[in-house]
């Protein structure tokens, strides 16, 4: 069908000229008006085009669920009945205020959370509401600054930067979503604690007379334990809108920074042994969701006060099967006070849950979890950061490459004696075949392998210049043990040149033989930590916690070491298939008795928490240390979600 006027009557060129023009004036009328409006209101101009742009619905590419639809329908509703600066947290807010922020402010004003995120916001608002009594906690600016001054945190402005750092790797990006959450909870934290007063008594008393709930932490072992405990509770904690709280005992406190501007998690000892004294165990409760009958259980899911205090495990793998359950979540939400012990990263597994499922999805789209968690809960305190910062300045930052090395000897002196010169070995032959460190030259000609195309290079020696301008590899080790340290040194050392010409300096901060613990041995481990992240590439143990932070710290996907008992084992190491580690000890299968899943195998639900690598688990079967068939990790739908390198 053709549409166009041919032959209506127009012939003259004066008479199509006038047509032409006629229509200009109006418009250019409307055009003056609209920038008369753009000089009084800009904002308002720039909310309509947000609203009307950037707000619009996408086209969904190709057939979509009935849950993605119902998703993006959720998402249109939320956003036609909020304003856009509803989602800005509040350091945005603070940053909009200012004009020397209009970049950030234009960026921020783009941003629309996603459906189950502004689920959770609203969750956490209407948490503080009522926290609040209908009598809002205030936060004054100058308040802000008063806090901060009383609790610095200089890591918490400079630690991105000092990753941006990496040659070989991008950081994480930025999570917005995430960042807003962290935000929202933050105010109820500090509109709990204000409105509580002292603790101990609204506990001795089983007092509910504040619309709070609590979650205490208990992590025990080492730091990377505690680390992973203490981060799989925090998310916990947000998606159930409890106050966080951690033992003044456990050394976080003394290490990390106070996470939560206006407010403190800390608690006493002394506090913390009349919770433990005061509470009921997990049997207790099971029994009582166990007590009501199948029709009450449906329609009523709380337990009012009958249970005020309750542990939600006693293992160290974390929670227990029940817990995973939507039915038994519903009970613990009439639990005042919670908490939990154990060491080991059980945060994946919360998207098992079928309440939070959605929820999560939206937060962790990339499906990066303990990055986010790390970065924002567990921060290096200014003592920390300090010596951080000093090992950088001194030994890593000229380099043009860093490479990461952790070697854990769980038996320790034992273990190490009988393994020491295998492992040594077979990091060497992983860390050559994978071009991770460039290989030595041969000796001399005469060496057999002087021939062999790989060694081309060592016949043209260094020049003067590649002395002025070197290009310096830096190898950082963490070890409690010298062994891996005196094998690569004693390598590029005694040899003239690498076949790239490129320098490899070895690194290792300390060699304490056994793992001690306190305050100052978790600092220290946290500079290690810290630094080791800090690499373009890492290698790891298998079953590491230490290993599994650094990972998660440095959002990089490690290369993991076969510790295995084989001499000459077909695969020296493995690169991981994920950023996030291992949930070592987590059962495969659901118990719900009273849910869908029953009894089905997680994976089969949520298929993207797989079994873990058997190279990474696998040593923990041969030494009996986890069960068979045990492990559970978090892994993106496309690997190129989390590989950040450049």
């Amino acid at each position: 069908m053709n549409c166009s006027r041919k032959g209506d009557g127009i012939n003259t060129t004066s008479e199509k000229l006038r047509l032409a023009i006629r229509p200009t004036w109006p418009i250019l009328c409307v055009g003056l008006f609209l920038l008369a409006l753009v000089v009084q209101n800009s904002d308002a101009v720039d909310r309509f085009f947000v609203e009307s742009y950037i707000h619009a619905p996408p086209k969904l590419q190709g057939p979509s669920t009935q849950s993605q639809a119902l998703r993006l329908q959720a998402s249109e509703e939320i956003v036609k009945t909020l304003p856009t600066e509803t989602f800005l947290s509040e350091e945005e807010q603070q940053k909009k205020s200012s004009p020397e922020k209009d970049d950030e402010v234009d960026d921020n004003l783009t941003f629309v959370p996603s459906a189950g995120v502004q689920k959770l916001v609203e969750s956490l608002r209407e948490a503080t509401v009522k926290a609040s009594g209908g009598e809002p906690v205030e936060f004054s600016e100058a308040e802000r600054q008063a806090w901060e001054a009383e609790h610095p945190c200089r890591s918490r402005a400079e630690i991105r930067d000092l990753y941006a750092e990496r040659k070989h790797m991008k950081d994480v990006p930025i999570n917005k979503q995430w960042n807003l959450v962290y935000s929202e909870y933050e105010k109820l934290h500090r509109t709990c604690m204000k409105r509580v007063g002292d603790l101990q008594q609204y506990f001795t008393s089983k007092n509910t007379s504040v619309a709070c709930s609590f979650l205490i932490a208990e992590p025990h072992f080492g730091l990377g334990n505690k680390l992973f405990h203490t981060s799989s509770v925090f998310l916990y904690a947000i998606l159930t809108q409890r106050v966080i709280l951690i033992p003044e005992s456990t050394s976080i406190p003394a290490v990390m920074c106070e996470p939560f501007a206006g407010s403190s998690w800390v608690i006493s000892d002394e506090f913390h042994n009349l919770i433990k004294e005061g509470r009921d165990t997990s049997e207790t409760f099971w029994k009582a969701v166990d007590g009501d009958k199948l029709v009450v259980r449906q329609a009523k899911g709380t337990l009012g006060n009958s249970v005020y205090s309750s542990s939600m495990n006693d293992e160290w793998v974390g929670p227990e099967p029940r817990f995973w359950c939507n039915t038994e979540q519903t009970y613990m939400n009439s639990v005042t006070w919670l908490s939990m012990s154990g060491c080991t990263l059980f945060a994946h597994k919360l998207f098992a849950i079928g309440m939070f499922r959605d929820i999560l999805e939206d937060l962790f789209p990339n499906k990066l979890v303990l990055t986010h968690l790390l970065r924002s809960l567990l921060l290096p305190g200014d003592s920390a950061w300090e010596r951080i910062l000093h090992v950088n300045e001194v030994y890593l930052s000229e380099a043009q490459k860093q490479v990461g090395i952790q070697v854990r000897f769980f038996q320790e002196d034992e273990e190490y004696k009988l393994k020491n010169d295998r492992i040594n070995n077979r990091i060497t032959k992983c860390v050559w075949e994978n071009k991770i460190l460039p290989e030595v030259c041969p000796a001399s000609p005469k060496d057999k392998a002087w021939n062999d195309p790989k060694f081309a290079q060592c016949k043209t020696k260094m020049s003067a210049e590649d002395h002025e301008n070197p290009q310096v590899i830096k190898v950082l080790v963490g070890s409690l043990f010298l062994g891996l340290h005196d094998h690569l040194n004693d390598i590029y050392l005694r040899h003239e040149m690498t076949t790239t010409k490129e320098v490899v300096g070895i690194i290792q901060l300390t060699h304490e033989l056994i793992q001690g613990s306190g305050a100052e041995v978790d600092t220290q481990a946290l500079v290690e930590v810290i630094s080791l992240s800090m690499s373009d590439v890492v290698l790891i143990t298998p079953m590491s916690t230490f290993g599994g932070v650094i990972q998660g710290y440095g959002g990089v996907i490690p290369w993991y070491i076969e510790f295995g008992p084989e001499e000459d084992p077909p695969v020296v190491c493995q690169k991981g298939k994920a950023i996030e580690p291992c949930y070592m000890g987590a059962s495969q299968y659901y118990q719900c008795p009273y849910d869908d899943v029953g009894e089905k195998k997680v994976s089969d639900v949520v298929p993207y928490l797989q079994d873990c690598l058997a190279i990474d688990v696998g040593y923990g079967y041969k030494l009996n240390m986890i069960p068979q068939g045990y492990g559970m990790q978090m892994t993106p739908d496309n690997i190129k979600d989390q590989d950040f390198y450049i």
